[in-house]
Formats: structure tokens, sequence, C-alpha cells
């Protein structure tokens, strides 16, 4: 509860610098146009509450120059591209599985009379790669897939990295396989215990076991920060070097 408190709070403190200047009528409409997922909008409107993708957001900006070109998989409806694009970055790309997502973003992009390079592909078996990219970011969504892997991130997206760019990521702390109820889905602990979901954090990493992951495929970690949220989680930025 603790945790929970405090992400609160820093939320509150910090929502002048993470928050989307979109209306909440026209999210609304981009929602409702789209068929989204309620999540999106929602993720969007509580932003500043999600310091897991707000920080290696910022590390961004403060590692790259704005010409960067960053991509993201897993973008959803582009929050992360387009609090990006209000900082001067131009050259931004991402995908998601859900064409949804997509449309959404696109319309969004609209109302800040910009483009953002979205394409639809399902970013574990994807048909297309970028290439050559400054910074590849990956937040909320790895560890939601069963079967999945952070390894499974560097084998697909390593080389489309260039020589001495960066890989920005999130990752929930093995710190969560200590605490109450931690192997349930967290919308299910007040049911009975026969019909409470598996947990929707399909893998927990200690730093050690990230620092040894990225290795095998040339990056070590330039960045990193334990987050007090709920889950724990732990943010990265890990630069190539071969």
């Amino acid at each position: 509860m603790l945790d929970k408190a405090v992400c609160y709070v820093n939320g509150w403190l910090q929502s002048y610098r993470y928050r989307l200047g979109v209306s909440q009528k026209y999210l609304q409409w981009c929602s409702k146009t789209t068929n989204a997922s309620w999540w999106h909008a929602y993720a969007i409107k509580h932003r500043p509450w999600r310091p897991h993708v707000c920080v290696p957001c910022e590390w961004i900006t403060q590692m790259v120059p704005s010409s960067a070109h960053v991509f993201e998989v897993g973008c959803g409806s582009g929050a992360n591209l387009l609090w990006l694009q209000q900082r001067g970055f131009q050259r931004l790309g991402g995908s998601d599985i859900a064409v949804s997502a997509i449309e959404m973003c696109d319309l969004l992009a609209k109302y800040y009379k910009t483009r953002i390079n979205t394409i639809v592909d399902d970013a574990l078996n994807p048909r297309f790669r970028p290439e050559k990219v400054d910074v590849l970011l990956s937040v909320n969504w790895l560890y939601h897939i069963p079967g999945a892997s952070l390894e499974d991130l560097f084998k697909i997206y390593g080389e489309c990295v260039k020589p001495k760019g960066y890989m920005a990521f999130d990752c929930i702390s093995s710190k969560y396989n200590a605490m109450p109820n931690n192997k349930n889905h967290t919308a299910d602990v007040r049911l009975p215990m026969e019909k409470r979901r598996p947990s929707e954090y399909t893998f927990r990493m200690t730093t050690g076991e990230v620092e040894r992951c990225i290795s095998r495929y040339g990056y070590k970690i330039s960045k990193k920060r334990e987050l007090r949220t709920f889950p724990p989680r732990n943010v990265f930025i890990a630069q190539r070097y071969c």
C-alpha cells in the first residue's frame, strides 16, 4: 500500500512533466471512433502515475538529441511517442498488434498536427523491423505475453539499434515474487482462490539476470532505477557496445 501511495503522490508532483496535453473530450472521441480498448484512454489520462513508461522516455530526452530516430515496439496508441514529439523529436515510429490502437494513435497525432510512422505488426513475430535506430523503446507489454522473455526482445531487435545506440525498457522486479497473491491476477485478489486467473505478469527478473541476458546480445546497462510501483518494476537503458 505504501508503494501505491508514493506512486500517487509522485504522479501529482510531476504531472506537468509527464502528461499529454490532449483534451478529455477529444480523447474520448478517439477511443469511441476507433473502438480501441478503454485501457488506452486510461493510460493517457493517468500517464504521470505510470513512471515505468515516463522515466525511460525522459531518459531518452537526456541521452540523445531530438534528431535521433526512436522506434517503440508495442507502442499502443502512441502516448510515449507523442510525448517525445512534444519535446521536439520528429523521427518517430512504432508498431502494435492492435489495429484500433494504431488508428487511435493516428487520430491523436492529427490533434497535434503531426504524424507518427506507426504500423500494425506483431512485435514478437514482426513483418517489419526498423533499421539503424538510435533508441528502441519497449515498455509495459512484453511481460504480459505468456511465454515471452526479455531475451526475445534483444534477439529480435538487438541488431536494429545502431552501435552505441540504446534500448530502453522496463521489467517486473523479482521482488514481486515475495509479495502476497503474486501468482494471481491483480484484478482477482478478492475472488475465491479457485476463481482467480494466473498473474498477468508472466516473468520477473533481478538486475543480475537482466545484465546477463542483455550482455549476450552486446549490450550493457547505462541507466537503471528501481520504482516504487505495484508491482515493483525496474527501468533500464542499455547501450549497444558491439
